[in-house]
């Protein structure tokens, strides 16, 4: 008996021992029952704490965006390491903001997308308001009200249910922050304008398949396309073959002929080959948004690709053009000296006065020629492609067995 009794003694000081190394294991979350809330300490009081959590929800709920407090009665040491990780463990979006606060001061720092809409002198601006306020939990209140104004004003919207990504996908790194920002805004702005998603993606390799296979994959199977019809059209540049393909699906192909397409490539790629793909980029947006302009209003898809590249073919048009010009000023001129020559109506103005003697006159036929030109008949075909520009939007088929149309090449 007493060997039982020692036993569960021992047992009971082990639970004992135990307790305070689980209670440490614990995610705040876990201990607190908030999510955006952060308060291992337990420093923040219970409606302080809701009153906040509630706030960030709202955000969430409207911009998409995660806002996270973290608080710590000690010192954060690493700022950039404790958001990193409240980011990636407990984030429900590709977006957070975390303001975290220690007994000497708070920070705050962006992740993931929130660092493409938010610029290091912005969050500091908001910092340094929300802490005019008395009191930790009237700060971290006001920064997450502050925050989420914000992203109001900047029209952030959360990404909709069934597309996984935002509509720029720069993997390649080809961009800054401030230039990520300003084109998912362009993109954003013209899909929702014509309801068809415009959508660019870079990447550093194509995983073994080919450019225009990954660009039509990338975008069936990242729920892209608007609408019943996933309408849409994706851009990809892919760095490490120096390759681009378009894919056009639902009513992208028939606005983005193969012709449209071949205007539309012939500028942006001037861009691309001179390393300016943020000019690039916007350039094909801008492309995109005046070819659905005009296909609205029944133009041709020629001339609904905007102003034509200045190409080789453009510079020998207008290079002759001017070669012309000159030529006929230089003629011109010439002629205005030849003051001596006046053209006149009758041959005998140009011979002497009583040199010729005609004794006979006489005409003879000496041939003809006749020109036969067949008359063209109908043959009642039709013109294929769209039915506003006469033109040709080849398809293919994707690996989901979709059909996409397209086009590619290297720059």
């Amino acid at each position: 008996m007493r060997r039982i009794l020692s036993l569960f003694a021992a047992v009971l000081i082990l639970l004992a021992a135990a307790a305070p190394v689980y209670a440490s294991g614990d995610s705040s979350s876990e201990k607190t029952g908030w999510h955006h809330v952060q308060d291992p300490g337990g420093l923040l009081s219970e409606s302080g704490s809701r009153e906040i959590e509630n706030a960030a929800a709202q955000v969430l709920s409207r911009n998409g965006v995660d806002l996270f407090v973290y608080v710590d009665a000690g010192k954060i040491a690493e700022p950039d390491k404790t958001g990193g990780a409240i980011y990636q463990n407990y984030a429900a979006t590709d977006a957070a903001v975390v303001m975290m606060t220690d007994a000497k001061g708070s920070s705050i720092r962006a992740y993931g997308r929130a660092g493409q809409i938010f610029t290091g002198s912005e969050l500091k601006k908001i910092r340094k308001e929300a802490e005019k306020q008395s009191g930790r939990e009237k700060v971290l209140l006001r920064f997450v009200e502050l925050t989420g104004s914000a992203l109001t004003e900047k029209g952030v919207l959360p990404i909709p249910e069934g597309r996984l990504l935002p509509r720029l996908v720069d993997d390649a790194d080809l961009l800054s922050s401030g230039d990520e920002y300003t084109i998912v805004g362009k993109l954003d702005s013209i899909s929702e304008k014509w309801q068809l998603d415009v959508v660019m993606v870079t990447n550093h390799s194509l995983g073994g398949k080919t450019v225009d296979q990954y660009a039509d994959d990338f975008f069936d199977y990242n729920g892209y396309g608007y609408g019943e019809n996933d309408d849409g059209i994706l851009l990809l540049v892919s760095m490490d073959t120096r390759e681009w393909a378009i894919s056009t699906y639902g009513r992208a192909i028939q606005i983005f002929t193969d012709r449209t397409q071949e205007v539309i490539s012939e500028t942006f790629l001037s861009y691309l080959s001179e390393g300016d793909y943020y000019g690039g980029f916007l350039r094909f947006a801008d492309m995109c948004d005046s070819t659905m302009e005009n296909y609205q209003n029944g133009e041709s898809q020629y001339e609904s690709t905007g102003r034509a590249p200045f190409g080789w073919v453009s510079a020998f048009f207008w290079s002759a053009i001017a070669g012309l010009a000159v030529g006929v000023i230089v003629a011109l001129s010439l002629r205005s000296q030849l003051t001596s020559v006046k053209p006149q109506a009758m041959a005998s103005a140009y011979s002497k006065p009583g040199s010729l003697k005609l004794t006979e006159r006489s005409e003879s036929f000496l041939y003809h020629n006749i020109t036969r030109v067949p008359i063209p008949r109908d043959s009642g075909s039709g013109s294929s492609g769209g039915s506003r520009s006469g033109g040709h939007s080849s398809t293919h088929s994707s690996s989901s067995g979709r059909s996409h149309g397209g086009s590619h090449g290297h720059f």
